[in-house]
């Protein structure tokens, strides 16, 4: 029955996930479509139990699991009108645009990951929650809700003056709602779902930057920080929010990219896929990457970076710091002040109405018990001693140090050497990592500042759970790490030769390197991987036949 009832909300996440991202028009592949659907239906059943509190409709088995057909009924509407325009056979290649391969070596990495995910999705569903700020808040809660059918519920007549955790987002309230009611005892076998979505993204992603080797490392490197993987199966707010931050941020730099890449972005990501060293010149395919309308992927950033300030309602001002870069690509767009303005209250609008929804409208009118945030801020901004403070004790605590390898593992220690040998050596670094590199920055600076301004976040719990977010950025600045990328095109230039034994010009009983032929823009042939590398003019056809006297 539990098998049934996961499967069951499982394909309606996925519906309505894929209604959401249809809207937008995003040409992905397999891969983003699949993951991305279930995060975002996640996202929306998340969101309907708290809309039915805000309505005052009881939360019964039947509410809101009728809520959950309906959204996904109602977003698959425009679905199912485009699969009557265009045919199913039309829309069933959008989905599956080129065949899933596997290559051999990516094997042993993915049994490793495929263990931790298993241990993971296991402790989610054999365990009880019991951390501290879960039981004082969203477990209690939803528990209750169980029997009482509402979020402002008896738990709210507890004396609980040494804990804020009953004013926090109603995101693993309605989450772990759901699943006690589908059967569930300990409900938190969501968190499996959206942990295993933003592994199969993310390994996507690297593979598309670098070589599937590479890939498999780096995604060793992010699954080992001890702090993190065990927030895989601890229901808090920490591990969500980092998702949809990331994805946020990965769609927003996106259209930094203007929806398409460079001639070097291309070599690099179509020789990270082992293809001929000649395709390199050749674009991507429909549906190879995510997106390549420039306008849909920045809205649709700003969608995920809301659905992130909903979870955690601190993310709007860490979604601010993102302003200036983008009000540079528009600028370079010669955008009207009047269209810049337009779209970027577009943009954030769905992080202001996450903000507004939860720390507002719903504890200063709803909640029985009100919280006061306003009264939480620093009254002495003049000192800025403790925000210098501050910054380096994320430095000195968190970021390096003992207790940092503890917590993080060596992730940070890595990203600062390869930032170091690439300025070093390279002296320059390509558009996507400084993207990333910028996000490292004004993640590490935005975190500094909250737990100036808001004393209550302190260091060893609150900001060092807040950094979850610089952890998948640092890997895909590792990705875009133009070192790592030189190693990715030698791993594959060393692929692609192919040797053969016997004849022509190398020791007997060695092999011997033949030789390729690769067009150059120049109308030469060089002849690339043999003993000798010759070259010679290709004389146009009409030229052929024809002989000085």
């Amino acid at each position: 029955m539990f098998v049934l009832a996961f499967f069951l909300l499982l394909l309606l996440f996925l519906l309505s996930g894929y209604g959401i991202l249809h809207l937008f028009r995003l040409r992905l592949k397999t891969a983003y479509t699949i993951t991305l659907s279930l995060l975002l239906g996640v996202a929306l059943a998340s969101f309907l139990p708290f809309l039915l509190q805000l309505l005052y409709i009881q939360l019964t088995a039947f509410t809101i699991f009728g809520s959950l057909v309906l959204a996904a009924v109602l977003l698959n509407i425009p679905v199912w009108l485009s699969v009557r325009k265009e045919g199913f056979a039309a829309f069933r290649r959008s989905l599956f645009p080129r065949r899933f391969q596997i290559l051999s070596y990516e094997i042993p990495f993915l049994m490793i990951l495929g263990f931790m995910v298993f241990v993971s999705i296991w402790r989610c569903y054999y365990l009880p929650p019991t951390s501290r700020d879960a039981l004082s808040g969203p477990e209690a809660i939803a528990e209750i809700a169980v029997r009482e059918h509402t979020l402002i519920n008896s738990f709210f007549n507890v004396d609980l003056w040494s804990t804020n955790n009953q004013f926090k987002s109603p995101f693993l309230i309605s989450l772990q709602l759901i699943f006690k009611l589908a059967g569930f005892p300990f409900g938190q076998i969501w968190l499996s779902i959206v942990f295993v979505s933003f592994t199969v993204f993310l390994y996507n992603a690297l593979r598309e930057k670098c070589h599937p080797l590479i890939a498999g490392v780096l995604m060793l490197i992010f699954f080992m920080t001890p702090e993190m993987y065990a927030y895989t199966f601890m229901i808090l707010y920490d591990y969500s929010n980092m998702v949809y931050m990331f994805l946020g941020l990965y769609f927003l730099f996106r259209y930094f990219s203007a929806g398409g890449r460079t001639a070097e972005g291309q070599s690099s990501e179509m020789g990270a896929r082992g293809l001929h060293l000649a395709e390199a010149r050749v674009g991507p395919s429909a549906g190879d990457s995510p997106g390549d309308n420039r306008t849909a992927n920045f809205y649709f950033a700003g969608l995920l970076i809301g659905i992130a300030t909903y979870i955690r309602s601190e993310t709007l001002a860490l979604a601010l710091l993102f302003l200036p870069p983008i009000l540079l690509a528009q600028r370079r767009e010669k955008l009207s002040l009047k269209k810049a303005a337009l779209a970027n209250i577009l943009f954030f609008l769905p992080s202001l109405a996450g903000y507004y929804l939860t720390t507002q409208l719903y504890l200063k009118h709803y909640l029985p018990v009100h919280y006061d945030v306003g009264g939480l801020v620093n009254d002495h901004l003049t000192n800025l001693s403790p925000l210098f403070q501050r910054y380096s004790d994320i430095f000195t605590r968190l970021l390096t140090g003992e207790f940092a390898i503890h917590l993080w593992g060596y992730i940070f220690y890595l990203t600062a050497a390869l930032f170091v040998a690439e300025a070093l050596f390279v002296r320059r670094f390509n558009r996507d990592a400084r993207n990333w590199l910028y996000a490292l920055a004004a993640l590490y600076l935005g975190l500094g500042a909250l737990g100036w301004l808001l004393p209550m976040m302190n260091l060893n719990e609150t900001t060092k759970r807040a950094m979850f977010k610089m952890l998948p950025v640092a890997i895909l600045y590792l990705a875009n790490n133009e070192l790592l990328l030189r190693l990715s095109r030698a791993i594959t230039r060393w692929e692609n030769t192919p040797w053969s034994l016997g004849s022509g010009g190398g020791s007997p009983g060695k092999p011997v390197l033949a030789a390729r032929t690769v067009l150059t823009k120049s109308g030469k042939t060089v002849a690339v991987g043999g003993t000798q590398a010759n070259t010679r003019k290709v004389v146009p056809a009409a030229g052929r036949g024809k002989r000085k006297k």
